[in-house]
């Protein structure tokens, strides 16, 4: 008897060993929707992030340089290209200026007009546009050499606005994109295999949000299950939450 309890209780059996197999199998099916997302989300947030840096860097090398410096969402390479452009400014990467930033963006980031968007990789998601009067100079920020920012000339490129009121998710004021369908800022995205909005990760990236210093800001969009903003008039529901 003690020669079978001692075999007994080195191990598992077989049938206990299919049976742990079967629930990790359950909890995982469970689970892997829930761990997807937050993948998604965070791989969003790092490039998020690197291009925030790069807006940031752009602004300090202007004021450094005491010289206009620009970041060009190139959307057909997908790539966010920054360099000073010297005199005479023209708004164009020449050949003796150098970037100080060339980022990549992975594919499985997308330029989205907002979290209901339907132009993915559209110059609609970059509205940063119109500069000298001259509407072929888009999809870029252009700092001035004392840090603040050079405003874009297009309509859908205004300031945004500050809502009328706030909630407690978004204690510290929201952004109103209601001016011509559009307002000042850079949105990216993930882009979930469903079509469902609530579950699409984006990230605003504003200069100027309030102001005319040329200060950065990074937000991030808020679903309807998270709270809403009564005070905003929006293009989608659910309001902006500063990230930073």
């Amino acid at each position: 008897m003690a020669g079978k309890h001692a075999r007994r209780s080195a191990g598992f059996t077989i049938l206990e060993t299919l049976i742990i197999i079967a629930i990790i199998a359950i909890v995982l099916g469970f689970a892997a929707p829930f761990i997807q997302r937050i993948l998604r989300r965070e791989r969003l947030r790092s490039s998020v992030r690197e291009v925030y840096s790069i807006v940031l860097a752009a602004r300090m090398q202007a004021a450094k340089r005491n010289t206009q410096t620009i970041v060009w969402f190139d959307l057909a390479n997908h790539r966010v290209l920054a360099w000073p452009d010297n005199l005479p400014y023209n708004y164009v990467k020449d050949a003796g200026e150098i970037a100080f930033a060339n980022y990549q963006v992975p594919k499985y980031i997308y330029f989205r007009f907002a979290p209901n968007g339907s132009a993915v990789d559209s110059a609609t998601a970059v509205a940063f546009d119109t500069y000298n009067g001259n509407p072929a100079l888009a999809d870029m920020i252009v700092f001035r050499g004392d840090g603040t920012l050079l405003p874009p000339g297009s309509v859908s490129s205004a300031a945004p606005a500050r809502p009328g009121t706030y909630t407690a998710n978004v204690t510290n004021g929201s952004v109103n994109c209601n001016a011509g369908g559009r307002a000042r800022g850079v949105y990216m995205s993930d882009q979930p295999t469903t079509n469902d909005v609530n579950d699409r990760n984006t990230f605003r990236i504003s200069v100027d949000d309030f102001g005319s210093t040329g200060k950065c800001s990074l937000l991030k969009w808020l679903p309807t299950s998270e709270g809403g903003n009564a005070g905003e008039f929006n293009y989608v529901p659910g309001p902006w939450k500063w990230a930073n």
